[in-house]
């Protein structure tokens, strides 16, 4: 569904059941699909590429997300995310965050 626009706010009921879900299940979304993938890619495309630089895992992630233009995701549950898929799809293993070293795991 489209809403018109009547030119006017929305009132503040529209805000709390229409407005506020939609933006809370879109946040959900970017932070537990979106941006762990694109951060893990970020990440190990760096350090496959031999592109990455002596840096905390933090500004790495925030490197990462800085195309995304999001800044107000819940972190850990982001990190925690991309610490997975580090691990299960580009056979990465942070041995260290600060800087952050990263290890090639041999299967």
């Amino acid at each position: 569904m489209i809403r018109k626009s009547n030119g006017k706010d929305i009132s503040e009921e529209e805000w709390n059941n229409v407005l506020n879900p939609f933006y809370d299940n879109y946040t959900n979304f970017m932070e537990s699909y979106v941006m762990p993938e694109v951060i893990a890619f970020y990440i190990a495309s760096s350090f496959y590429r031999n592109a990455m630089w002596e840096s905390t895992f933090k500004q790495h992630y925030n490197s990462g997300k800085e195309y995304l233009n999001i800044f107000d995701e819940n972190y850990r549950k982001v990190k925690s995310e991309v610490i997975k898929l580090l691990r299960i799809k580009y056979s990465l293993e942070i041995t260290n965050e600060n800087p952050l070293e990263l290890k090639k795991i041999e299967y």
